[in-house]
């Protein structure tokens, strides 16, 4: 292919990228732990060249883009593909053995590799596979008996799907409180546990420094990965980022196609236009089959450090009306949390299919859409709230609202436009029963066990606040250390047919209109 002829993206002028003539999607897919997300869509795709996500680069690369991609699947090698721009007849497919795709060392190697073989080429990175928006950095082998039970003083316990930490006589190690557990907790999810948020962090900080240019755009084709705790920690090497706050079904690369035909059809484009592409491509595939509702964003990442900042402030507010007021007082600001907390948009990670707001993941900008409603007297949680809600403006894309067909009794309805991307919130009823992760989301100092805190936590009082609100609740229980399956698309799923007379269904809700910032 002529590289005049190649489709580009321009560089942004503060990232000190110099002009290239073409442009690289370099795409990490890490479907080793899962044998559906191996042979999709029907179990049928056993060689690695009729899996869908190879067919759909290849038409990538037919696009004029050079294509580089890691594959890995269940009980098979680990592929390096490689497909030059406009010349998918010449693909390669290398065996790299078996690769440990949850090292930030191999994805850091891939994208040096990468680097190396495309230099002219802008870097369009997609991560596939599994996504738990916040996963803790643990050394698993600091994870022993002795450590984790402070040398047989206490026993952990499974009883009615949830684990406490008890002593010989009984009594729960934590009484009260968030669970700061000693030696931290035994349990993590060995279903598919992805790469740790600091582990993704490094892995690009150590590209960066070995010389791999800034990322135009990283997409995360998974779910739940846009993360406020996710975004932050990438930020500072990529220019945007797209992303799906609560699931999005697996779809093998399909919505990647469109995008880059319209990268071909259009010549140049900016990384904010990709970005927002990934976004919206994604609800047009899935959109013909009904039933995959989905809820997609695209960010500037220069944005995310405003935002952790506005975090901060709020976090501060908070912790000021609960740590500077009366008893009472304190339980009728708690309540007024609560209540917005209720209302506020919640994310499954229960894996029952359900919105609820036991659900201990929550949208950020909808928390704080809801604390504008509730009254906190001479302390500024209020304009706190309102200037991060106005700080995450502009974010969401799209939003569904459809039945899933993983549960149809139920609708998840993302048609809220005050919405952009989710924050772990522990416990968040005050129930006692905690997410897996906050027993090392609660520590923002090193252990042995978690060697490594992400910033987010530790220069926000984000932790802090949290901690306070749970002051006087009653440790239940960590509930059970899985991710949730990850949906597919369901290809075999026909919903009923319309009448040919019936009118087109209407386009979602848009985006919220640019607002001047708060007064």
């Amino acid at each position: 292919a002529d590289p005049m002829m190649l489709p580009r993206l321009h560089p942004e002028a503060t990232s000190g990228t110099t002009n290239t003539d073409s442009v690289l999607f370099a795409v990490y897919a890490s479907f080793g732990s899962d044998p559906e997300l191996s042979t999709f869509p029907d179990g049928n795709s056993l060689e690695l060249i009729q899996h869908p996500l190879v067919t759909n680069l290849l038409q990538v690369a037919a696009s004029g883009v050079n294509v580089m991609a890691l594959i890995d699947r269940a009980a098979e090698d680990t592929y390096l593909v490689q497909i030059p721009a406009g010349l998918p007849e010449q693909m390669q497919v290398t065996s790299r053995w078996k690769q440990t795709m949850e090292s930030p060392y191999n994805l850091a190697g891939f994208l040096r590799h990468a680097a190396q073989t495309y230099p002219e080429s802008r870097i369009v990175l997609a991560l596939e596979g599994h996504g738990a928006g916040f996963l803790p950095d643990l050394d698993v082998t600091k994870l022993t008996p002795q450590n984790v039970t402070q040398d047989g003083s206490f026993e952990w316990r499974i009883e009615a799907e949830q684990t406490a930490p008890q002593y010989e006589d009984g009594t729960p190690v934590l009484g009260v409180g968030y669970p700061n557990m000693p030696g931290g907790s035994p349990q993590f999810a060995v279903n598919h546990m992805p790469m740790s948020t600091f582990g993704l962090g490094y892995a690009l900080q150590s590209a960066a420094s070995s010389g791999v240019p800034k990322l135009a755009v990283i997409h995360f084709n998974n779910c739940f990965n846009m993360s406020a705790e996710l975004l932050h920690t990438v930020a500072p090497y990529a220019e945007y980022a797209a992303g799906y706050i609560n699931y999005n079904f697996f779809s093998s690369g399909g919505a990647y196609p469109p995008v880059f035909e319209k990268l071909q059809q259009q010549g140049e484009a900016t990384a904010k236009e990709l970005s927002s592409w990934f976004a919206l491509d994604n609800q047009a595939f899935f959109a013909p089959k009904e039933n995959h509702p989905t809820v997609g964003c695209s960010i500037e990442l220069a944005r995310m450090r405003p935002i952790a900042q506005r975090v901060h402030e709020l976090s501060s507010a908070l912790l000021a009306a609960l740590t500077n007021s009366s008893e009472a007082d304190r339980a009728l600001y708690i309540g007024r949390i609560e209540q917005a907390i209720t209302r506020a948009q919640h994310f499954d990670m229960s894996g029952n299919m359900l919105l609820q707001a036991s659900d201990q993941m929550m949208d950020l900008r909808s928390l704080a859409h809801e604390l504008q409603a509730e009254d906190f007297g001479s302390f500024t949680v209020v304009p706190a709230a309102k200037e991060l809600e106005w700080a995450l403006q502009e974010i969401k894309q799209y939003g569904d609202s459809d039945e899933p067909w993983t549960l149809p009794s139920t609708t998840w309805d993302f048609s809220n436009t005050a919405l952009a991307m989710n924050i772990l919130f522990p416990d968040p009823l005050r129930q006692g029963l905690w997410d897996w992760r906050s027993p090392y989301y609660m520590n923002v100092y090193p252990t042995p066990a978690q060697p490594n805190i992400i910033d987010f936590l530790k220069t926000t009082d984000w932790v802090k606040f949290l901690i306070e609100y749970h002051r006087d609740v009653k440790f239940v229980g960590l509930l059970p250390a899985v991710i949730p399956v990850f949906p597919v698309f369901n290809a075999k799923y026909e919903p009923p047919r319309d009448d040919p007379k019936d009118p087109p269904c209407p386009p979602p809700p848009p985006c919220d209109p640019p607002k001047d910032p708060p007064k």
